[in-house]
């Protein structure tokens, strides 16, 4: 009797570890599921978890909230996902060969996954700063092996004179390549291609809302435009401050403000400001009450997350199925 138990169970763990490997066939080896030992380190970036709320928004009847939990990504960052599908796509280009340059221009967390992934890789990656750059972030880019540069500039527009000096770089340096993820399709296609199938894939796609921040533009385009293409009623809220620049041009209509090339705002259905305060408030009540480290911007975008679930016609039924929605959580600082 317990041989016959003890086949039945072997049975249906092999059928069930036979099923993730079909998953993995489907989706590609960086959504494996069924083989937790890696290769090397860069596939830890990605199939990062989903965390259900149990407090925050229980005050919504029949509405279920997700955090997809991007700083769990090894660098604490969804920006590891971005810098490593621009670094991918231009070694398939041919612009980035063995021994060679990247250069980006400013400090953000994607520089920060720059340097990272380009010392796995042995590329050397130099930042140019602007004066006012705090020391803890310049230190922060050293000890993740970056050459620093800091531009000794008058007051002014330092990001044009940045990018600019990083240009002049580029053409005395052979061999390097400035990796922007404001103009790069491989920072949104890496959300297309991993980000959103892994939303889908383990919510079974029961997903009904997507909140993310606004930033480059990338994550949010990349997985709503995956998500809207398998179910398009779903809805896609771009949850940012209120003097964001998406706020200003996309709904104060102030033309003048450009906007990044790897944002389509053909994906967003809507876009909810909140101030500093709320998004403090929600950074800390996500602490507090659900145990939660992250980031202000997940303040931020779960703070326009509660505000779009308290607009919804009340679902007072329980047996109705959920109403789902995911939050992006970028990072954790």
């Amino acid at each position: 009797m317990f041989d016959e138990i003890s086949r039945s169970i072997d049975e249906f763990g092999n059928s069930l570890l036979g099923a993730l490997n079909n998953v993995q066939g489907i989706f590609g080896r960086e959504l494996s599921v069924a083989k937790p030992i890696k290769e090397n380190v860069l596939q830890m970036i990605g199939n990062t978890p989903l965390i259900r709320l149990n407090k925050i928004g229980s005050h919504l009847p029949n509405v279920e909230i997700y955090l997809k939990a991007e700083f769990c990504n090894p660098t604490g960052s969804v920006k590891d996902r971005t810098a490593l599908s621009m670094v991918l796509s231009a070694e398939r280009r041919g612009e980035l060969k063995p021994g060679g340059s990247i250069l980006q221009a400013g400090y953000n967390t994607t520089a920060i996954s720059l340097a990272w992934i380009s010392s796995i890789r042995q590329y050397r990656f130099k930042v140019i700063l602007a004066p006012d750059t705090d020391q803890e972030k310049i230190r922060e880019l050293k000890s993740y092996g970056a050459q620093v540069e800091v531009l000794q500039l008058a007051k002014g527009n330092w990001d044009d004179s940045l990018l600019e000096k990083a240009k002049d770089l580029k053409n005395s340096e052979k061999g390097s390549v400035i990796l922007n993820e404001y103009k790069d399709m491989a920072n949104t296609n890496a959300h297309f291609l991993f980000t959103g199938p892994e939303i889908w894939r383990d919510l079974n796609g029961g997903v009904d809302a997507f909140v993310a921040g606004g930033g480059s533009g990338g994550t949010l385009s990349g997985v709503g435009r995956f998500l809207k293409g398998k179910k398009p009623s779903l809805q896609v809220i771009m949850g940012v401050s209120k003097n964001s620049r998406f706020i200003r041009r996309m709904v104060q209509g102030d033309n003048s403000i450009r906007l990044p090339e790897s944002f389509d705002p053909k994906v967003t259905d809507q876009y909810i400001g909140v101030d500093r305060e709320e998004a403090l408030r929600y950074q800390s009540e996500l602490y507090q009450k659900e145990g939660i480290f992250a980031g202000l911007t997940t303040g931020t975008t779960l703070a326009s997350a509660l505000h779009y679930a308290e607009s919804l016609p009340s679902r007072e039924d329980s047996k109705a199925t959920p109403y789902r929605i995911v939050v992006l959580s970028p990072d954790r600082l």
